[in-house]
């Protein structure tokens, strides 16, 4: 990086905490490194998906079960600045104390379970997942913010594909190439570089005719990661359920073949998916 800009200034640059001076020399550096700035455009993308996925969790009330029974008796009941109750003898300081206490204990509860509010509204459930398998939702997490998008969709246009290719290849470090779909009714409309467990990734967006969309997402997977064959995760929790009724679900076909992982979401009914997939394996292992 440029001397004196550090990564963690571009995440400070993301969230807004950068000012002045700070501000101006990173984005003067992000003008130079168009790299750095789709990754902090991205970080912010994803700043926002999780804000919409959780804001809605933050401002829930708080279960009058998770409190201890010390804070169970104004419920209801109007009480005056030093924790009088109408008609009630003032809260002695010892329960004041475990009030304050308790309160300490339920923010720390809260925000050790946030990853997991974030895990059920992406559709988590289990505790350890396999590396393909955290690939594959992240790949549906990812399809579910861009896919939508109307005006950028992507960050390279199809147009550009030899620079998409060449672009994405080298951020991956690996000779990636674009599968053709056009036979199943699917064109490619571009590209983006994404972010997967922390590392790079690929991401292919292709649209057919009445508008579908699906996105190939490729990433590089540790070393020694053994192959597999084709499985299916499906979108749940409260992304599933934000869908249409009658919809086809959104899932994803995933597979792991010489340390390149690969995941086709979309919102297609399974049998049609699969197909696909084993299209772009098939191309992949020609190529």
């Amino acid at each position: 990086m440029m001397a004196g800009i550090h990564e963690a200034d571009l995440h400070a640059y993301a969230d807004g905490q950068l000012a002045g001076a700070r501000r101006a020399a990173v984005e003067a550096y992000l003008a130079q490194h168009p790299d750095a700035a789709a990754q902090v455009a991205a970080w912010r993308r994803q700043a926002e998906a999780l804000h919409r996925a959780l804001d809605p969790v933050l401002n829930e009330p708080v279960p009058l079960a998770a409190l201890p029974p010390a804070l169970h008796g104004d419920q209801g009941r109007k009480s005056g600045r030093d924790g009088r109750r109408d008609g009630a003898r003032p809260w002695p300081r010892w329960t004041m104390a475990l009030a304050a206490t308790c309160a300490s204990v339920a923010l720390l509860a809260v925000g050790g379970t946030l990853g997991w509010l974030a895990h059920d509204r992406l559709g988590g459930s289990t505790l350890v997942l396999a590396p393909g398998e955290r690939f594959a939702r992240e790949a549906l997490a990812t399809h579910a913010v861009y896919a939508p998008e109307m005006r950028h969709p992507v960050e390279v246009a199809a147009t550009e594909e030899a620079h998409l290719v060449a672009w994405l290849s080298r951020r991956l470090g690996t000779a990636l190439q674009v599968p053709d779909l056009r036979a199943q009714g699917f064109h490619l409309i571009g590209g983006r570089l994404g972010v997967a467990e922390g590392g790079p990734s690929a991401i292919l967006m292709y649209e057919a005719d009445d508008g579908t969309r699906l996105s190939l997402q490729l990433r590089r997977m540790a070393q020694g990661t053994p192959d597999t064959g084709f499985r299916v995760e499906r979108m749940t929790g409260e992304g599933a359920r934000r869908r249409a009724p009658g919809r086809d679900p959104m899932m994803a076909f995933y597979w792991i073949d010489r340390d390149l992982g690969f995941a086709l979401a979309g919102p297609l009914e399974r049998a049609r998916l699969l197909t696909l997939a084993q299209v772009v394996y098939q191309q992949y292992q020609g190529g």
